[in-house]
C-alpha cells in the first residue's frame, strides 16, 4: 500500500469548476479512471485518490470547467463540494493527499 500512497503523490489531478458545469457528463464518459461522478446536484466531481492524470476530462469539457490543479485559478481550489474521497485514506494515503494539498493550494476540503 506504501507504493500506492507515493504513486499518489506524483498525480496533479484536476479542479472543477461546479458553478460553470453544466451537468452534461461529458468528463464522466470520458475518465478512462471512473474519476469523475455528476453529484446530487448533477455537477461533476472529482473522486480524488482514482485520479490518474489523463485529463481526458480537461478537453472534453464543453464549457472549461475542469482544469489541471497547476492550472486552475486560485478561487477554484476553494471552492467547495468539486472533489471527495471513494474510500478512508490510509495514514500514507493521507500524507499524499496533505502534500498534494500543499503543493497545489487547495484549501477546500473534500466532500
Amino acid at each position: 500500500m506504501l507504493a500506492m500512497a507515493s504513486e499518489l503523490v506524483n498525480y496533479q489531478r484536476v479542479v472543477i469548476d461546479q458553478d460553470t458545469c453544466i451537468s452534461c457528463g461529458a468528463c464522466v464518459a470520458a475518465c478512462p479512471y471512473q474519476a469523475l461522478e455528476l453529484d446530487e446536484n448533477g455537477k461533476s466531481r472529482l473522486i480524488w485518490e482514482m485520479c490518474k492524470d489523463d485529463f481526458s476530462c480537461v478537453a472534453v469539457c464543453p464549457v472549461k470547467a475542469i482544469h489541471k490543479t497547476s492550472e486552475a485559478p486560485s478561487d477554484f481550489k476553494s471552492k467547495k463540494g468539486w472533489y471527495r474521497f471513494g474510500k478512508s485514506l490510509t495514514d500514507a494515503e493521507k500524507a499524499a493527499f496533505e502534500e498534494w494539498r500543499s503543493k497545489f493550494g487547495v484549501s477546500a476540503e473534500p466532500v
